[in-house]
């Protein structure tokens, strides 16, 4: 089959329904070649809806089950990439979404030999559909490369509410239309086999490419730019300039950062993030939410809410704490950093670079000292600071 008659196919697949699918409420059967995944059983229902589509005469629909906003869902299918090999494919649809607590969007994944190491992705989340939002078309679009074997697509939905998907289109185009690929920053790794004097060591691909951000540090797949960086090796490895290590197994990162041992998870999936564990032997708790973020290593604490307000980059969350018009603590999180899936081991160290101590925004007066309320007091401060003149 070539690549015009795939398209045919999948250009119908949300009209090749069974003839007895009922409006949203009643039985629904999904259109063929689409199926529904979810980070728990019976928290997303999908199924065909033929009232107020936005394009058509039907769509799909995905929505939440229960109150719990720490899920996902998503409504997908799943095909070959032998008739888009070295074309830039682009995914797009008209979507609504209602009552969305959390996030809906388009995602497209494009897969390789390791289905562990995508070669293209995008979900949208840096720009995705949030409360209600009426009909719109949106796109994903992505270079497939020679070596690709399968295709992933669909609409995802984090936390709870209703989402809608009509109109949809999978259709090659050229080189006009930019990628919204989040893997762009993929480093390029060398073969295990030995290297010729005459080869170049490894870079990062487009290296100065953030994929997310906390606070000023900022990260892709091969580098964290931390004030110690630490860059990704051929064995998946992070080494800091200091010759420090940190590992990712799943959701454990361990290993050594600021000399202190390491030991966390990444708990993610929806629209909190949570990181639990221990550094140098004491107790780590974080979370990430829409609503706010908490930090707490040992006796040290930074609880930010989220200033909804902010005039911030549309990727970014800012936290921060004020006292009356001034601020005492602030931290952006921005990018992958906020993703269901947020890398893990690049989010610990940017989270640990910033520190659990409060920060000062840039540009930001220091906060005065209380003035000295007696002579006595004076003459200890002028004594000490006399003491310390050299």
């Amino acid at each position: 089959m070539d690549f015009r008659k795939k398209l045919a196919t999948l250009l119908l697949a949300l009209a090749a329904t069974a003839a007895g699918a009922q409006p949203s409420g009643g039985s629904q059967k999904l259109p063929v070649g689409w199926y529904v995944t979810e980070s728990a059983p019976k928290r997303y229902e999908a199924g065909v809806d033929s009232s107020a589509p936005c394009e058509g005469t039907r769509s799909a629909y995905l929505r939440s089950l229960t109150p719990d906003e720490n899920g996902y869902g998503t409504f997908m299918q799943a095909f070959g990439a032998q008739d888009f090999r070295g074309k830039r494919l682009r995914f797009s649809a008209a979507l609504r979404v209602k009552d969305v607590e959390g996030w809906a969007g388009l995602w497209m994944r494009v897969e390789g030999p390791d289905p562990k190491q995508p070669l293209a992705f995008d979900n949208m989340q840096s720009r995705a559909l949030v409360g209600s939002v009426g009909c719109k078309r949106y796109e994903v679009v992505l270079d497939v490369p020679k070596e690709a074997t399968t295709i992933m697509a669909g609409l995802i939905m984090s936390g709870t509410g209703h989402a809608w998907m009509g109109g949809v289109r999978f259709e090659p185009v050229d080189a006009s239309v930019p990628v919204t690929d989040l893997l762009a920053a993929r480093p390029v790794v060398a073969s295990n086999g030995p290297a010729s004097l005459e080869e170049s060591a490894p870079v990062a691909r487009n290296d100065q490419l953030p994929l997310g951000r906390v606070g000023d540090v900022w990260f892709n797949h091969g580098r964290v730019a931390a004030d110690k960086p630490y860059t990704r090796r051929g064995d998946g490895v992070w080494v800091s300039i200091l010759s420090e290590e940190v590992y990712e197994h799943g959701i454990e990162v361990t290993g050594t950062y600021g000399q202190r041992q390491l030991a966390l998870k990444v708990k993610a999936g929806g629209p909190r993030t949570t990181i639990e564990g221990t550094w140098g032997g004491e107790p780590v708790n974080i979370v990430i939410s829409p609503e706010r973020l908490a930090m707490r290593w040992g006796r040290l604490t930074r609880d930010l809410p989220r200033d909804k307000s902010a005039q911030v980059d549309s990727s970014c969350n800012r936290y921060q704490v004020s006292d009356g018009p001034r601020v005492t603590d602030q931290l952006d999180v921005c990018g992958a950093a906020l993703g269901i899936r947020p890398p893990n081991a690049q989010l610990v160290v940017a989270l640990l670079a910033n520190g659990f101590r409060p920060t000062l925004p840039p540009q930001t007066f220091p906060i005065p000292q209380p003035p000295v309320r007696s002579r006595q007091a004076l003459d200890t401060e002028r004594a000490r600071d006399s003491t310390m003149t050299p």
